[in-house]
């Protein structure tokens, strides 16, 4: 999966600067608002969220169809508004299951091979247009479903049980621990987002970061447990919980009406 990456990031440095700037600024902009201001503004921060991840999912998956794209980013901003507590379970519940399969995919290595995005680019030096830059970018996503497939193929059955059990069991730490699920995902959402967006940018400007992360990985993963953390704490301590915040207007309320009988009773 990281020779992957670092393909990507040899290739992209040719692609079209709009499909490196654009998402890189937006990613960085809402990954910011998420990991400091997402339990505060948690229906419309995982509305834009979701909106973007499933409507790039549809997007790439749906060959690049504007209709698909622009459906699957309507299922996703209302799944986040309208069900956060669901979103939240599930993301955390995919991002469990990711990372226990990335550990026990360690044990059963899948052999690389020259990435489809990159044979398609074999002697081509010049700058890409948009379009096919986000061909590109296709092949690329198309390729990691096909490695993800690949190493869940190649894993036993217990080792499969075993991702879906922690899967199951983070559904339900997320339905039953709501703030803290949902402040641990606004700021793993938020502290990822910000990587990446970062990640673009830096590879627009002609550097290499994904070969810079694997080199010093310790550093960066002190540094992504240290963003997570002080996010996760963040929003525990300075955004209220939704009942909190509708206490305040309730007893306002009670209070006139107390007063409203008062007056009456004179």
């Amino acid at each position: 999966m990281v020779e992957i990456l670092k393909s990507f990031e040899q290739v992209a440095s040719r692609f079209s600067p709009a499909v490196l700037i654009v998402p890189g600024l937006v990613m960085a902009v809402l990954g910011l608002v998420t990991w400091l201001a997402g339990m505060c503004l948690r229906r419309l921060v995982l509305a834009l969220v979701g909106a973007t991840a499933i409507g790039l999912a549809g997007f790439f998956f749906g060959k690049q169809n504007p209709a698909i794209a622009c459906l699957a980013a309507v299922g996703g901003a209302g799944f986040g508004a309208t069900v956060p507590r669901l979103f939240v379970a599930v993301f955390l519940a995919g991002l469990g299951a990711a990372v226990t399969l990335a550990l026990l995919a360690r044990a059963h290595p899948v052999r690389e091979g020259l990435q489809s995005g990159a044979r398609n680019l074999d002697g081509v030096e010049r700058r890409l247009t948009t379009r096919e830059s986000l061909d590109i970018v296709q092949m690329y996503v198309l390729d990691v479903a096909d490695r993800v497939r690949a190493i869940a193929r190649g894993l036993p059955p217990t080792d499969l049980a075993i991702v879906a059990g922690v899967g199951v069991g983070l559904i339900a730490v997320g339905l039953l621990l709501a703030r803290l699920a949902g402040a641990l995902t606004c700021s793993v959402l938020g502290t990822g987002l910000v990587f990446t967006g970062l990640m673009l940018l830096l590879i627009h400007k002609g550097s290499t970061p994904i070969a810079r992360m694997e080199q010093q990985g310790p550093f960066f993963g002190l540094v992504l447990l240290a963003m997570v953390a002080f996010g996760t704490l963040e929003h525990l301590l300075l955004c209220p919980s939704p009942r909190r915040r509708n206490a305040p207007a309730g007893r306002s309320r009670s209070r006139r009406q107390e007063s409203q009988r008062g007056w009456r009773g004179r």
